[in-house]
């Protein structure tokens, strides 16, 4: 995830992809940019939250989730309370 290597957040194991009913299409040179996103929190799945879906064109939608949670991982914003954002 290119904004992972962008703000150079680190943190997470591979340990956190088996939470993805899907991890199996996360390309391996992504595995250690999607853990630190799980850990950080900044991955939001709608409707499914296990489900990544590393193999779809992301929407608008969601990459406005995944910036408003690194402003949330960040301290510029406040955390919201949402079902859908991955807590592992």
């Amino acid at each position: 995830m290119s904004i992972v290597n962008g703000l150079a957040l680190t943190g997470g194991t591979p340990d956190l992809l088996s939470f993805y009913r899907d991890r199996a299409e996360i390309p391996s040179y992504a595995t250690t940019a999607v853990a630190a996103a799980t850990a950080q929190r900044l991955i939001v799945n709608f409707p499914q939250v296990d489900r990544l879906r590393p193999l779809v064109d992301i929407t608008r939608a969601e990459v406005a989730a995944i910036l408003y949670q690194s402003l949330v991982a960040a301290k510029q914003a406040p955390a919201v309370n949402s079902p859908y954002i991955v807590m592992v």
